[in-house]
């Protein structure tokens, strides 16, 4: 990977970047990978010399890790940050833990943001940990119970008073479910086995896999910024906006969120261009209705 530093930032951070020390040791995959989407992870590797990437978008890893290494420093009686692997369908899978406590209990550290907690779509860190404990199950390691401690890196305490919706600390607990061993390992063979076939034959990412967000049609109201109403069909945002002469409908084409903001092998994508480029169209031909 190369790495570039366009917004000059102080050379002790670019260095700390630089020294990342993340090995996923003697292993074809670790769980980070095995849970990226195919295309992605074949595609990094086919042009690991050639990806690009700013320094400046690596500061909440860099972050992530500094809180990593302060934790371990605080553990003295608990496993902290040890890597484990295990075969699964011809290949070594690694992970590395951050914490397994001495009552069987599997903590993992996030720096995150608020809006993960209050959308609810915690799927992701299921996927993770149950990975995990299945490599704790391999080496003789019951795991009884998984936990992520959530920092919030854009907590804000005014808003914690104004809405008893939000998180009430900068730092929470959240319980994962723990699925059934069966259930965990046969969800690590089949996405072994979907990395395995796509080094044969490169597949195209599935909508979840590119964080898809479909279109919308916003119900707008003169003097206003925001929507009156967010409606998943253009007939049922017009049914609405002739209630009213001050409303109005604007169309707001989907993305691929992942593609367009979250992917550094974009440029070497071929369909995660043409999703982008077909956005793109959509939101060209709505401003030609607009003004039609």
């Amino acid at each position: 990977m190369i790495l570039t530093n366009k917004l000059n930032l102080p050379q002790s951070i670019v260095s700390a970047v630089m020294k990342d020390e993340y090995n996923k040791g003697d292993a074809e995959i670790s769980v980070t990978g095995l849970l990226k989407p195919p295309r992605q992870a074949v595609l990094e590797k086919q042009y690991q010399n050639e990806i690009t990437e700013d320094v400046s978008t690596r500061m909440w890893s860099l972050l992530g890790q500094s809180v990593h290494t302060i934790l371990e420093r605080a553990n003295r009686t608990a496993i902290a940050e040890r890597r484990l692997s295990m075969e699964i369908e011809g290949w070594q899978v690694s992970g590395g833990m951050d914490l397994y406590e001495e009552d069987n209990t599997l903590i993992d550290y996030k720096i995150t943001s608020v809006h993960k907690l209050l959308q609810g779509d915690l799927e992701d860190w299921a996927r993770q940990l149950n990975s995990y404990a299945v490599l704790l199950r391999h080496h003789g390691h019951e795991a009884k119970k998984l936990q992520v401690v959530a920092i919030l890196r854009d907590w804000s305490k005014m808003e914690a008073k104004r809405n008893p919706d939000y998180p009430q600390a900068q730092v929470v607990n959240i319980s994962i479910p723990l699925w059934e061993p069966d259930k965990a390992i046969a969800f690590m063979r089949e996405r072994v086995i979907l990395h395995q076939q796509a080094r044969v034959k490169l597949p195209e990412c599935t909508p979840e896999e590119r964080w898809t967000r479909p279109d919308v049609w916003a119900v707008m109201k003169l003097g206003r910024k925001s929507a009156v109403k967010l409606c998943p069909n253009q007939t049922e945002a017009l049914e609405m906006a002739c209630t009213d002469k001050k409303l109005y409908v604007a169309h707001r084409p989907g993305m691929s969120v992942r593609c367009e903001s979250y992917c550094g092998v974009l440029p070497f994508c071929t369909e995660g261009q043409k999703h982008i480029q077909s956005n793109s169209h959509k939101e060209n031909v709505d401003a030609i209705h607009a003004t039609a």
